[in-house]
């Protein structure tokens, strides 16, 4: 049986960050934005919510890769954008993170409702949350 000095256990990130970069998920064509205070809906909880971007030419395959690490359902067009279900992550010392993505489909005037027609949207963008508490 492991001491409780050698024990790991789930710590939420106590400051902003590049949390991709920080579980070991960083990737050249999905660019960090900046980080953010955030509460989530309900129940009212204070985290952090990083931001990136994904050029259009880019999004179907980071979509794709989205679902080998995460608990991820790959975009979808409705109404006006291309979203998912938030996604889910849980890395190797138990933290959990939400996952989302989402880009605008109205591009000059013209409604871009096909995946093969991802490179004519500008960019994505990609969140990934971490909330200070687990309800």
């Amino acid at each position: 049986m492991p001491s409780a000095a050698s024990a790991v256990t789930a710590e939420p990130p106590l400051a902003c960050g590049d949390y991709l970069k920080e579980i070991g998920h960083a990737r050249p064509d999905v660019t960090f934005i900046g980080c953010k205070s955030v509460v989530s809906d309900e129940p009212k909880v204070p985290g952090f919510e990083a931001t990136y971007r994904v050029q259009g030419k880019d999004i179907e395959k980071v979509d794709a890769w989205l679902a080998t690490w995460a608990e991820w359902e790959n975009l979808r067009f409705s109404c006006c954008q291309w979203d998912a279900p938030r996604g889910y992550y849980k890395d190797k010392r138990g933290s959990h993170f939400e996952v989302n993505m989402f880009a605008e489909a109205y591009i000059d005037g013209h409604m871009v409702n096909q995946k093969k027609d991802f490179a004519k949207i500008p960019y994505a963008t990609l969140t990934v949350s971490h909330y200070l508490d687990i309800p």
